[in-house]
């Protein structure tokens, strides 16, 4: 209905008219976010309510102590990073949140994305209407280059499926009325669109879709260290998932009559799989990702570490360009015993990441994290490698 009303009222309003209406449709879009982010986590806080209930209820202790922690965290940080994630029913409950708000976003990136296509066509129709008024046109294309350079609209235009054609086709826009979001071209001669795989020293790097299957890949959900980072999305988009390498790992099982255990002892490696996308402009070549690895002690999800830092050089990539890297990844020593009553945990897990891409001159372009709990570790300056340590014989849980 609200795009409806825009795309009536948008033949016979006045540019104030229709900025009022846009700008009304933007507002009332980012609010239905914001309601159905605090409907997910009231549906979470519940679920927690009902397990910390039944937990108590069995008087498994260890667990009770893991809910009200969770419930603690979750209140505080209202995210939920890879290193939250419990299991079982509760671990659903997680997931369903994670999906509950990235519809939200994905609802509010569609429906702002909508209203500025509508609102640009309208802009382009009111612009052919003054092409004999000079003062009502520069106002109109003042309008027009304002909204295209808006944080909140280039975020979601770069976030928003493509949308569907206007039932009334549009009049030729203007140059100004289409024109492109504000770009920084590379040094040397364009970049081509990768077709292929292309190597830059140890690395591979694939166009969406053509990378390879990795086992058990699991998303990771990027965070923006602080609010003034956002504006980078207009530009540039990084995305993470991780896969474990569980080769040296070694698992034992006994049972008998009246036990039963089972214990790993070993290490796993964690790779990172990197996406790095061009929305609004091109990388030169020579930029790097930094990668922050970090991990926790397996028998406490409140510590973490830096154990890693790894660069990886890109190539040069064209705008709308979208390419996918593995990592060399993290490798992590763990011991864990399962007994018929008792759980015992040593060594180190992976915790979570710091992506950053720098330009050639060491200029942040973008950074995220996958956890608000990272921010405060984001590096300001492109940061040297930083190789792990050996892996230790102890287990007996964080770094000293």
């Amino acid at each position: 209905m609200l795009l409806a009303g825009q795309a009536a009222l948008a033949q016979t309003a006045t540019l104030p008219e229709l900025k009022k209406q846009f700008e009304s449709g933007v507002r009332t879009a980012q609010q239905q976010q914001r309601e159905q982010v605090k409907t997910a986590c009231e549906h979470y806080l519940a679920a927690l309510t009902v397990a910390e209930q039944r937990v108590q209820e069995a008087g498994n202790e260890q667990v009770l102590t893991w809910v009200r922690a969770e419930r603690k965290r979750f209140e505080e940080a209202g995210d939920m990073p890879e290193s939250a994630l419990g299991r079982g029913p509760l671990l659903r409950a997680q997931e369903a949140w994670q999906e509950q708000v990235a519809q939200a976003k994905r609802a509010q990136a569609e429906r702002i994305a909508a209203l500025t296509g509508t609102y640009m066509q309208a802009l382009a129709r009111l612009q052919a209407q003054l092409a004999d008024q000079p003062a009502g046109l520069a106002e109109v294309k003042a309008e027009t280059d304002r909204v295209l350079d808006n944080t909140v609209i280039r975020e979601a235009l770069a976030q928003a499926k493509p949308a569907k054609p206007a039932a009334e086709p549009p009049a030729p826009p203007p140059a100004a009325a289409s024109a492109p979001l504000p770009a920084e071209p590379a040094p040397g001669a364009a970049a081509k669109p990768l077709t292929g795989p292309v190597t830059v020293g140890e690395y591979k790097f694939y166009p969406p879709g053509k990378e390879p299957p990795a086992k058990e890949l699991k998303a990771l959900h990027l965070e923006f260290p602080n609010l003034s980072a956002r504006s980078a999305a207009g530009a540039y988009g990084l995305g993470a998932g991780v896969f474990a390498d569980k080769d040296k790992l070694d698992t034992t099982r006994q049972s008998g009559v009246g036990f039963a255990f089972k214990q790993e002892r070993g290490s796993i490696r964690t790779t990172a799989r990197l996406t790095v996308a061009c929305h609004g402009r091109e990388l030169a070549a020579g930029s790097k990702l930094a990668v922050h690895y970090f991990s926790h002690p397996a028998n406490s999800l409140t510590e973490f570490h830096e154990e890693r830092v790894e660069l990886i050089e890109l190539p040069a990539l064209p705008r709308g360009q979208t390419v996918v890297v593995d990592s060399s990844g993290l490798e992590l020593g763990k011991f864990e015993h399962h007994g018929v009553r008792k759980i015992i945990k040593g060594g180190d897990e992976f915790y979570g990441l710091i992506v950053s891409l720098f330009d050639p001159a060491g200029k942040l372009l973008i950074q995220q994290c996958s956890s608000t709990a990272l921010a405060k570790a984001c590096p300001g300056s492109l940061p040297a490698e930083k190789q792990p340590e050996p892996l230790r014989a102890r287990f007996g849980g964080g770094k000293q």
